[in-house]
């Protein structure tokens, strides 16, 4: 296989390094054009929130990329080290990966779905504007869509989320026909009180939120483009008005909220969501309060860690599964013709090598020996490696003398 890919991605880079890779879409198309001119066959590029990756062909199996992944950085106007903040794969390691990474095993958020679209659409704006698209790698693409599209219809991988904010968003969503959202109060400023109102600005954008936090200027800091009533706790805990959900996350070690002030909400049934450990709600009697406790969400999103664990098994499977078939038909066509005649010479060659050296070996060590060179050969003939490479280029054009074994 003659896919080869260089990335970053959030587990080796921060997300300023990315930044650096990624292109505007206005630019992008032109930039990759000048990114073909360093040498480069094709051209795919990747840019999510948490990895940036190009794809690209070789024209033989033999072929070190490296080279055209440094003069890549160079145009980008970036060192030689940021190669080494990355990964660069080939062949069967490149196809799996492309493979992980359309079915989400490769994400931040492990079952996501919205990667396999950006991938369709990196290659679509390839092909869109006219750009090259090898046969190996556009094959390489789509075993990567349909294994994605398996994975994600035979599996649970992405059905049950292990996050507790998703899960008491998903119980919210849930609620909707038994108590509808009218007003939102979200208490707290960390990143589970941003989560829940970006999620309700962008699911229930015509509903009111109040941000309630102890310190109303620290809210202003964390404010920008968010614009929202603002009150202090003070203020709330004393008049808390009406509202039909609360969401509260602080890092209070008592709880803020108990009877008597559900007592003075001026709403007939209020839906309060407890992200706080130590709880922010107190147990509670009064009938039109319903509360949603992190507890509960913890629980249900251990059960879902250990159902989505199962289903990242199914999918490494069904992806080695689908990688195997596809390198058997691709040894069915001449797709590996060049390899099968390399592989003969290579075979010959390491024959040779080891009936010079058993005469330097005891007899009773040449059985050993022999088993050692077949395991080099299965282990090894298939794989991207460095001594392969530089071994292979050396024999490619020798014609073997025959040797009777």
């Amino acid at each position: 296989m003659k896919l080869h890919v260089w990335g970053t991605d959030f587990r080796r880079s921060s997300a300023e390094l990315r930044k650096h890779l990624v292109f505007s879409p206005e630019e992008k198309i032109n930039q990759i054009r000048q990114l073909l001119n360093v040498g480069f066959e094709d051209l795919v590029y990747l840019a999510t929130c948490n990895r940036v990756e190009f794809y690209t062909t070789v024209p033989d199996y033999f072929t070190d990329s490296r080279s055209l992944w440094l003069k890549l950085l160079a145009q980008m106007g970036l060192s030689e080290d940021v190669f080494f903040k990355g990964y660069h794969l080939e062949g069967k390691s490149a196809v799996r990966h492309l493979m992980r990474v359309a079915s989400s095993l490769e994400s931040l958020v492990v079952g996501e779905s919205q990667i396999l679209g950006q991938l369709k659409e990196a290659l679509f704006s390839i092909k869109n504007a006219g750009l090259p698209v090898r046969g190996a790698l556009e094959r390489s693409f789509n075993l990567a869509f349909e294994t994605a599209k398996r994975v994600r219809a035979e599996t649970n991988l992405g059905e049950k989320s292990v996050s507790v904010v998703s899960l008491g968003l998903q119980h919210l969503q849930e609620m909707q026909t038994k108590e509808s959202l009218k007003h939102a109060v979200v208490v707290g400023r960390g990143s589970t009180s941003m989560s829940v109102i970006h999620w309700l600005q962008k699911h229930h954008a015509q509903v009111p939120i109040t941000w309630v936090n102890r310190n109303l200027e620290i809210l202003e800091q964390f404010s920008e483009g968010i614009h929202l009533q603002k009150r202090s706790l003070s203020d709330f805990l004393e008049r808390p008005g009406g509202f039909s959900h609360l969401f509260t996350a602080t890092s209070s070690v008592e709880p803020l909220f108990n009877d008597s002030f559900f007592d003075r909400v001026e709403s007939s049934q209020v839906v309060a969501f407890d992200f706080a450990q130590p709880a922010d709600v107190a147990t509670v009697t009064n009938p039109k309060v319903e509360v949603v406790r992190l507890e509960h969400l913890q629980k249900e999103a251990q059960e879902n860690r250990q159902l989505r664990a199962q289903s990242v098994v199914q999918a490494e499977k069904m992806i080695e599964d689908a990688l195997k078939s596809h390198i058997l038909e691709q040894k069915e066509t001449p797709v590996l013709r060049d390899f099968s005649q390399i592989e003969t010479v290579f075979e010959v060659e390491l024959l040779r090598a080891y009936e010079f050296i058993e005469k330097d070996f005891p007899m009773e060590f040449q059985n050993s020996l022999k088993k050692l060179a077949e395991t080099i050969v299965k282990k090894n003939l298939h794989l991207s490696r460095e001594h392969l490479r530089t071994i292979l280029r050396r024999v490619a054009d020798i014609e073997p003398d025959p040797i009777v074994v």
